[in-house]
């Protein structure tokens, strides 16, 4: 939205039904071009980029529907987009990453992250990678879910009660976006983006249902233990949790204070408990 308001065009490429759903409300503005797009379609992303001075990229998925999925779209689709942006003399190139990746890891989801985040640089080293913690925002993927959850049951699994998380708000990330986007000159390659504060995976659970002002049992679960369940569910269109999840929530998703990050770029974290009052209270 703000990037529109700047009299910027603004490519699209959504590449599912849902997300070219959500880009209607855009249409009618005219500096707004919304495209059709399959991750195998490269002919039509080397058309854009040959009309556009910079790329940004937040292709994602939590979970797998086709095995192999991780790795063709965090590790060979950022590598071949890299490859496409050197050869097109693109010269800003804006990667959204994940916090904490590693190709070292126990879950797959982090390893074709870091996949990704190395095979771009090695094609084009002055990209800039973004890596947030647990994104917030208006149908997020965790406090959406758990509210969803909690409006229709008594009883919510808190999986890895202990394991903590450094909540950002969708904003600041589109904030540091635009940042590295008008201003050229700022240092570094990978930017770890993080909230305010830590919180266990039960402090934000409380929190939520504090803001919604209703009372629910919360029941501690094992991660270990929770792998077996896993099995079957992830083999749902869109499973609540699957095994590499569970890998995933064995460890912190803090910052660690080795990479660059909001204080770098200018930007205030917002405060999260006030953000989620606004999406959550009654």
């Amino acid at each position: 939205t703000f990037l529109a308001t700047e009299n910027v065009n603004i490519y699209l490429l959504a590449r599912n039904a849902t997300n070219r759903e959500d880009l209607q409300k855009y249409k009618s503005n005219s500096n707004i071009k919304i495209f059709d797009w399959y991750l195998s379609d490269l002919e039509i992303i080397e058309r854009v980029i040959k009309e556009v001075d910079c790329v940004i990229n937040l292709c994602g998925i939590l979970y797998e529907n086709i095995k192999g999925d991780f790795y063709k779209i965090h590790s060979d689709f950022p590598s071949t987009l890299a490859e496409l942006c050197s050869k097109n003399n693109i010269t800003n190139f804006i990667h959204v990453s994940a916090l904490g990746v590693s190709e070292t890891s126990e879950s797959k989801y982090s390893r074709s992250k870091a996949s990704g985040d190395r095979r771009l640089l090695e094609k084009f080293p002055m990209a800039k990678i973004i890596r947030p913690s647990l994104l917030y925002g208006k149908g997020d993927n965790f406090f959406g879910q758990f509210s969803d959850m909690a409006s229709i049951s008594p009883i919510i699994p808190l999986i890895s009660k202990n394991t903590k998380f450094q909540p950002i708000f969708v904003n600041d990330v589109v904030s540091a976006i635009i940042k590295l986007i008008i201003n050229k000159d700022i240092k570094g390659n990978i930017f770890d983006l993080g909230g305010k504060f830590a919180y266990t995976f039960e402090n934000l659970l409380k929190i939520l249902l504090d803001i919604k002002g209703i009372k629910r049992f919360l029941i501690p679960l094992n991660p270990n233990l929770m792998m077996i369940p896993a099995l079957f569910l992830e083999r749902l269109p869109k499973p609540p949790f699957t095994v590499d999840q569970m890998k995933l929530l064995k460890h912190d998703n803090i910052l660690n204070g080795n990479s660059p990050g909001l204080n770098e770029l200018g930007i205030e974290p917002a405060d999260m408990e006030e953000e989620l009052t606004k999406i959550y209270s009654k």
